[in-house]
């Protein structure tokens, strides 16, 4: 599932998804097996590609504070909603939102592409199911936020759609 988080002034994206029993965290297109578990003395034990370091991590709300070897990081974790309605310049109405947790299966669609009420944006699967997300009015694509084969959650972004223009 793709995050969005801010640190300093900067937005980054990350991928994190689990494929055969490991966490997997994909940075600029660079995957990394990661995992973070309690420490005996307390705090925690990052491993990044089985480099461990001890971590100590707090969260308040969507802030996530990080002590790692010696320096301190403030990530906020971004809404994908509210993120790319205030980018676009839309409303919510604009974003299909994923209805369950799953894993996307195919996507039909692209950035620019042109699409009319009822085609299949994408299909996603869960428990063994899957879905068709289809398109609720006719629009442009503005951003498909989601590539085939990556995981996600209840309520993350999936399609953002261009603001409809106002005549």
């Amino acid at each position: 599932m793709r995050h969005i988080f801010k640190l300093d002034s900067d937005n980054h994206a990350l991928w994190l998804g689990k494929r055969a029993g490991r966490y997997w965290l994909d940075i600029d297109g660079r995957e990394h097996s990661v995992s973070l578990e309690p420490a005996e003395a307390g705090g925690h034990r990052l491993n990044v590609d089985g480099a461990a370091t001890d971590a100590m991590v707090a969260v308040d709300g969507n802030t996530i504070f990080v002590h790692l070897d010696g320096g301190h990081f403030e990530l906020r974790y971004l809404e994908p909603v509210a993120l790319y309605a205030a980018d676009a310049d839309a409303s919510s109405e604009n974003v299909a939102l994923a209805p369950m947790p799953g894993v996307v299966v195919s996507v039909q669609v692209a950035a620019g592409a042109s699409v009319s009420r009822g085609d299949t944006l994408l299909v996603i699967e869960s428990m063994k199911l899957e879905t068709a997300i289809k398109a609720w009015r006719d629009g442009t694509i503005e951003e498909v936020h989601v590539i085939e084969g990556r995981t996600f959650e209840r309520s993350v972004a999936l399609v953002t759609f261009a603001p409809e223009k106002k005549s």
